[in-house]
């Protein structure tokens, strides 16, 4: 997908982000229209304490005693892989944003909606941000009882990550 950004000149001249997307440009011939959806960028800064945030409590949620589980159809006593992916579509799911998902054999699921740039407008992402933090801190977080976590604690650790991030990569 094509992105430009708006220069700092005075005239408003969208720019190409990358060198793929100058190539793109340059591809079309002089006079030949595209057209395009245009919509504002999410902070990506925002973005990545969001995918930290779940990091954190994923390391938590690692070190946490896993026992086997008996699955439904086959009665077969399994030890559950830890993913991260989907550690964070079943936070998103637990924090309300989903979709519900209908199959042939009548059952349902619940899909973590989409965080991607193109998928999700800023405000509701800094919603799910609040609500997916309040899903670590009462199930992942605070199950531990050798320390309890505040929202105020996750959130500096979170910046500290983010800050050291910036500075070291």
């Amino acid at each position: 997908m094509l992105e430009l950004v708006r220069g700092n000149d005075p005239q408003p001249i969208l720019r190409p982000v990358s060198a793929g997307d100058e190539q793109y440009i340059y591809r079309l011939r002089p006079g030949e229209m595209i057209s395009a959806e245009v919509r504002r960028a999410r902070n990506a800064l925002f973005h990545r304490k969001f995918m930290k945030l779940c990091s954190i409590a994923f390391n938590v949620f690692e070190r946490l005693p896993q026992p086997p589980v008996r699955m439904a159809r086959t009665g077969q006593w399994v030890t559950p892989r830890r993913d991260f992916n989907e550690f964070r579509y079943w936070a998103m799911v637990q924090a309300g944003f989903y979709e519900v998902i209908g199959y042939p054999d009548g059952g349902v699921r619940a899909r973590a909606k989409s965080v991607a740039f193109k998928s999700m407008e800023q405000v509701e992402f800094e919603q799910v941000y609040s609500a997916v933090l309040d899903v670590f801190l009462q199930l992942v977080l605070n199950r531990d009882r050798n320390h309890v976590w505040s929202r105020e604690e996750v959130e500096s650790l979170v910046d500290q990550f983010i800050h050291f991030d910036r500075g070291h990569g």
